[in-house]
Parts: C-alpha cells; structure tokens; sequence
C-alpha cells in the first residue's frame, strides 16, 4: 500500500528502499563524501540524469531531469533526501512506455517537487503529463492511465483507417475479377483472394496494431474492425471459472500467483467489454514488466491487485544482500594478533554464506561471492604473518574500533 515520506505518496518498497540507503551513508560518511547528484547517478545507474526542467531533452526512454532546488534540499535535508529517493526508486520501476512507440521520454522533478512525465513519439508527436504526489492513489498509475486514454484513441483512428482499407481492397477485387470475359465467376474463388488481400493488409500493418482474429473468413475481420476492438478482447465468457481459466493460459502473471482480482470485478468483466478489455491491458502490461524485470539481481516478484473498481496496486519486490568490503579490508589490516585474525575470519565466512545463499535467491550475482572469497583468502594468507599472542590494550582499543564502524 502507498506510505507517505514528506509529500510524497511512494510504494513500500520504495520507502524501505530510500531508508536502506540513508543507512548506508550514515555509515560511509566517515569516510567518503560526494554530491547528492553523484550518488544518485551511482544509486540508479539504468536510468540518466540531468539538471534542469526543461522536457523534451534526452534520447531513450529513461530520462530524470531534476530541479537544482531540489537537489540543494536533498544536500541539505535528510528527510527531502529520503524523500526523493523513495520517489526516484518508483520512477525508476514504473514503464513509462507501456508498449507505446517512442523516440524520447522521460521525467522531471519540477523547482516545487511536483512530477511531469514527457514523450516524443515516432512521428514527433509531443505529450506531457502532470500528477499530484501528495494523493493517496498511486500517482504513477494515475499518470499511466492518462496515457493509456490517449493511445486508445490513437489506436482507434488506426483501426477505423485500416477498415477502409481492407474494403476498398475487396471492392477492387471484385470488380476485376468481374471484367475478366473467360472465367466464371465463382463465388468461393472470389472470397478466397478477397481472404488474401484482407491477410496481405493485416500483415502490413502490424507495427500498428495487433494481429486480428479472423480465421479465413473477412466479415468475421470486418466485424472486428468495426467494433473498434483489438484481437484477444472480444472474448465473451460464460462464468467466472471459464474466465480466469482464460487468464491463466495467456497471461503469466496469473499463472505464475502473482494476480490477486476482486470477484466483483471479475463477474463485471463477464458483461461489461469496456471492463474486460481493461483488464486484459492491465495483465497485459505486467506480463511486459515482469518480464523485462525478472532477470534483475535482486528481484524477488511483483503483486498485481485489482480492486472491484477496476483499480490497479502493482508492488514489485527487491532484495539484495552486499558485504561492507572497505569495512572488511580495514579489519583484516587492523587485526595485530592472530586471534584478531580468527574473529575477522569468522565474520567473512559467515558472509560467504550469505552471500552463496543469495546467489541462489537471485539477491547478489557471482561478483559478490567472488570479493568474499577473496577478502576470506587474504585474511587468511595474512593470518600466517601474525604473532600468536595476546594483543595489547592499544592493539585492541583499535581493533574494537574498526570492528564496530
């Protein structure tokens, strides 16, 4: 559920997500200090970074332009730090694609905190959106939604162009095969190669929208088109069960547990297309995220909930497990004695096994459990070196030191 940080409305992940790393730099402030605009470049490498609010500058799709305002609070104020942080984690795990063809888009953290969203599309059509953070609904499917209303319409000129299309197509048809003297007209002849024709047109446009059922017969396609329908949503359903059978065959986000629908939404989808083709779109678009999602170290799964309004909750979980190697670095060259050493020894081959189990549980990759095995075997090379005897109270006062920082 949304969990509120300043004025901001963020997901609980993101929440724990922006309180981790604040724990993080209180720990490696001792020791190193960079600018707030560095360690977010660090923090969120898959997406880019610029200072301003200008929209529309950036190539690709994952572009933060934040305010300088902005960035002095984070400097200056660790609650705004925690803030924008958690915000940025939701941003950097919302699809502001969705399936759209685009050029450019990406997002801007305004002079006053508030998020805008912009877009450049394939034939240079520019869109921005605008969203209130400090709003108990999920801000980022309200701005989603915004943008699914718009390629909806786009999506329906497209449809009633390629209509016209396919029955200029089989009215040219029919009249040439009617000004040909020799050959009898046959009529199943004739529905054939229009059938062709309506194939050929389908095939060509493909970029633009989804294939359409038709099953060799046109007034079936034509139908379709008419309706204003894309393939796969037209499906009526006699029950519930015949329903969610349906879902659990083509959408993995259902099969895989990871969908929770109300009844009553579900039971409204049996009547009502509108609904039902919202539905399809939704579970549609989080089969995409998780699949451009479950490859990611540290990704653990995501949650889908669909209210009886038609409503949409989509939690998407992250755990990582890391090992402190300027923390561990510094104890093996602290330690005087060779019982130092041995309780060094003992903290990196407890993080070996957390580090093995995580890479098992997708929450490290093999680069984490090399650098342990690493640290584990220079501590233990070292060990060798060290006198076997008690350390001295100033051995140990230093020691004591680096152990707990």
């Amino acid at each position: 559920m949304p969990v509120r940080i300043g004025q901001s409305y963020v997901s609980e992940a993101a929440a724990e997500y922006a309180k981790a790393r604040q724990k993080e730099r209180e720990e490696a402030a001792a020791n190193e200090k960079g600018s707030v605009f560095s360690e977010l470049q660090g923090k969120f490498s898959g997406m880019k970074f610029s200072i301003g609010t200008n929209p529309f500058s950036g190539m690709g799709t994952n572009n933060v332009s934040i305010s300088p305002k902005i960035l002095m609070q984070m400097e200056n104020d660790p609650e705004k730090r925690l803030e924008y942080e958690a915000l940025l984690y939701d941003v950097s795990n919302t699809d502001l694609v969705q399936g759209r063809n685009l050029k450019s888009a990406g997002w801007i953290i305004d002079d006053n905190g508030g998020l805008r969203a912009w877009s450049v599309g394939v034939s240079d059509n520019r869109n921005q959106s605008f969203v209130k953070r400090s709003n108990t609904k999920n801000w980022w499917q309200e701005l989603l939604d915004k943008q699914s209303k718009k390629a909806k319409k786009t999506s329906k000129g497209s449809l009633k162009a390629l209509q016209e299309k396919i029955e200029e197509k089989k009215k040219e048809m029919a009249s040439e095969l009617k000004d040909i003297p020799y050959l009898p007209v046959d009529q199943r002849a004739l529905k054939r190669m229009a059938d062709s024709h309506v194939t050929d047109i389908l095939r060509d446009n493909t970029e633009k929208i989804m294939q359409i059922p038709y099953n060799g017969n046109p007034m079936l396609a034509k139908a379709y088109l008419q309706n204003n329908k894309v393939a796969g949503t037209s499906q009526a359903f006699k029950n519930i069960d015949e329903l969610n059978a349906y879902l659990w065959d083509n959408y993995q986000v259902v099969s895989g547990g990871m969908t929770s629908i109300s009844s009553k939404y579900l039971k409204k989808c049996l009547t009502d297309e509108d609904s039902r083709n919202r539905l399809f779109d939704i579970l549609r678009a989080a089969d995409e995220s998780y699949a451009s999602r479950k490859d990611e170290v540290g990704f653990q799964g995501m949650n889908v909930r669909i209210s009886e309004n038609g409503e949409v909750t989509t939690e998407s979980s992250k755990s990582t497990v890391t090992v402190n190697e300027g923390k561990r670095s510094r104890q093996i060259a602290a330690a005087a004695t060779q019982k130092d050493m041995q309780a060094v020894i003992a903290l990196l081959e407890q993080d070996l096994q957390e580090v093995e189990d995580g890479y098992k549980q997708n929450k490290c990759d093999e680069a984490e459990v090399e650098k342990v095995k690493r640290l584990l075997a220079e501590a233990k090379q070292r060990m060798g070196t060290l006198p076997d005897r008690e350390p001295t109270q100033e051995e140990q006062s230093i020691m004591s030191i680096n152990m707990l920082i």
